[in-house]
């Protein structure tokens, strides 16, 4: 581990038309970093750009495997890292300015484990800020999971891009993705780090561009719902499974027990 050091991590698959964009948002970052990329198999030109770009730019470390989808890439780049503190970032997304630098600012003025922070989310010429706790703070793990509670289907747990992780967190107890999960990887890595987290720091800088877009997952979740009940329900219980070990591990299950149980109905209304 280098210490001051982040480890950003892009997976990417067939990404030759948006992967440079955002690796460049990555590297005009003002903080020492690396990019570590995990080509999953791609089947277009996307393995030569990223080789180009890492001999023009030494913070790029490019790594290459046989498609095995994003949980995969993302281990497989979890094996590389080096960074005392980890960012996930999507290939078709982008960095803000500063994106990096004011969650490492808050986490290590907080001595916080984790750091939640707002995002955009882009939809062509529209942008719309994403804020679900609007003041900049620390909390103990407990007022967040009390926070969180209700939420339980939003952007808090879903996603990783808005939020910094620690890497001896990860490193020293095995925090890694489930290959084989193909929905909801984001939501159990996020359950599973936070079991070792005391303080959560909120800020309210938009860290991240998401691009939403109409690829189509949607629709192909809903239809793996219908065509695919029992794998469904057995996907969705996995989940809960990992929210609800969340919770008693921090021990407060029993106070939130009658009330965690709703985040099965609000996955399969969203999802």
């Amino acid at each position: 581990m280098e210490q001051g050091l982040i480890s950003v991590v892009v997976p990417v698959y067939n990404g030759e038309n948006v992967v440079e964009s955002c690796l460049k948002t990555v590297l005009s970052q003002d903080v020492p970093l690396e990019i570590v990329v995990v080509n999953d198999g791609s089947q277009d030109g996307t393995l030569a750009l990223l080789q180009r770009m890492a001999q023009e730019d030494s913070r790029i470390r490019v790594f290459t495997q046989e498609n095995a989808g994003v949980a995969a890439a993302r281990n497989r780049a979890l094996r590389e890292c080096r960074g005392e503190y980890i960012r996930f970032v999507d290939a078709d997304d982008r960095l803000t300015k500063n994106g990096i630098q004011v969650m490492i600012d808050a986490l290590e003025k907080d001595k916080s484990e984790m750091v939640f922070a707002a995002y955009v989310c882009v939809m062509g010429n529209k942008r719309k800020n994403k804020n679900l706790y609007k003041k900049r703070e620390a909390v103990p793990i407990e007022k967040a999971l009390q926070h969180m509670n209700p939420r339980t289907n939003s952007f808090y747990y879903g996603v990783l891009w808005n939020k910094l992780f620690i890497g001896d967190i990860i490193r020293r107890h095995d925090v890694r993705f489930y290959p084989h999960q193909k929905q909801g990887e984001d939501f159990t890595f996020v359950c599973r780090y936070m079991q070792h987290v005391n303080t959560v720091s909120y800020i309210c800088d938009e860290v991240y561009e998401y691009q939403k877009n109409g690829d189509g997952l949607t629709m192909q979740h809903c239809m793996d719902c219908v065509w695919h009940p029992i794998a469904n329900c057995k996907l969705k219980k996995f989940m809960y499974d990992h929210l609800k070990a969340l919770y008693v591990k921090k021990g407060v299950y029993h106070q939130y027990r009658h009330s965690l149980w709703l985040y099965l109905f609000r996955i399969t209304l969203t999802n």
